[in-house]
């Protein structure tokens, strides 16, 4: 995945949930493409570097971290606050090196000089998760969208909250249009979650500056193994979908019995074909909401495997035959979805894409 124009690096990705990251070890990570070293300095903060040591080039996470300090395998050079390079194993403290003064080239500056340091990230922690930012740019937020802006309407806070992390072989705007697709739910999920029965659906969709919001009209039945408990009256439930570019998708039901449940997904493009998800469930099922954790997990952890197992189906195909769709009316919010990250992939701005909004009707 090429970022030479690409807008792509300039936004924010999770790069690891917190407690991933620790002072005793480094951990591996690569978003579009770049691969990262991650660790704890001494002060407890976090360092996303680039996974490369600048003396020899050989890889930082291979290395290992003691109180916060990294130290590269190939040569023992030590890393520690915000990457800065605190010891060189070789050097005689105070002599000269007699090569280039450029860390990037044969030789390595005075043992003594305080500005060696790895390439670095800027990183933001926030809501149990450490974000990176490639690229600083025009279009860089301040920070990372709060959990808490894309999560149930009305500021809601739900009870129970699931934390789920899954990897699939596929690219970044496959997995954000599965998330938001529901006629596959009949088929790839049928029973768990909806079953074929042909009924119309009616569908509101807008699009307007990196947004897709999807409101769904006349749902009542058709929720799954658990519809029973969810909407026992078969009245209308409020369902809407929300798209955040360029890699964030939020679900939610406010069924009519007041329960509410919101599922939040940050796809983070490691390359073209392969997605790292973290996905966040938030509930309130009232007096059942305590006992409920465990069911959620699993029943959500059962559909994306399913989802895994469909979507690396996909890739597999798309890798051999090339991406080829035949879109019809009820794929109009994947095309406004889609057409934000090719076109942020292109380098060109949501806010230059036309303002969209679509009346869709579909059978599930």
């Amino acid at each position: 995945m090429t970022m030479a124009a690409s807008l792509l690096p300039q936004f924010w990705y999770v790069v690891a949930e917190s407690h991933e990251v620790t002072a005793d070890k480094v951990l591996a990570r690569q978003v579009l493409d770049e691969w990262l070293a991650c660790y704890r300095d001494a002060q407890g903060q976090v360092v996303v570097a680039q996974d490369r040591c600048i003396h020899r080039c050989a890889r930082l996470s291979s290395g290992s971290v003691q109180e916060g300090k990294l130290t590269c395998r190939y040569h023992g050079w030590v890393y520690g606050n915000g990457g800065q390079v605190e010891c060189i194993p070789v050097e005689v403290p105070g002599s000269a090196n007699p090569g280039s003064a450029n860390p990037g080239s044969a030789g390595v500056p005075p043992a003594s000089v305080p500005t060696i340091k790895a390439k670095t990230y800027r990183v933001v922690e926030q809501e149990g998760y450490v974000y990176v930012n490639l690229q600083v740019g025009l279009h860089t937020p301040v920070k990372p969208r709060s959990l808490s802006e894309v999560g149930p309407a009305n500021g809601r806070v739900l009870r129970g909250v699931v934390r789920l992390q899954n990897r699939f072989q596929n690219s970044l705007a496959n997995c954000v249009e599965n998330y938001i697709d529901v006629p596959h739910t009949a088929y790839v999920h049928h029973g768990i979650f909806r079953k074929p029965k042909g009924e119309a659906l009616r569908t509101t969709v807008t699009r307007d500056d990196g947004e897709v919001h999807i409101i769904y009209h006349g749902e009542k039945v058709n929720l799954g193994t658990f519809g029973w408990f969810l909407n026992p009256e078969g009245k209308e439930i409020v369902h809407t979908d929300h798209f955040y570019a360029p890699n964030v998708t939020s679900v939610h039901y406010h069924l009519p019995c007041g329960y509410r449940y919101s599922i939040t997904s940050q796809s983070i493009p490691v390359s073209a074909m392969e997605t790292l998800v973290y996905t966040d469930i938030s509930y309130d099922f009232g007096f059942w909401t305590a006992f409920a954790g465990w069911l959620v997990r699993r029943e959500a952890q059962k559909v994306i495997l399913q989802d895994i197992d469909i979507l690396n189906e996909q890739g597999r195909s798309i890798e051999k035959y090339g991406e080829r769709f035949y879109p019809t009316s009820a794929d109009a919010i994947h095309t406004l979805t889609s057409e934000i990250i090719d076109g942020l992939k292109d380098g060109v701005a949501p806010s230059k894409l036309s303002i969209e909004r679509q009346e869709i009707t579909f059978c599930v």
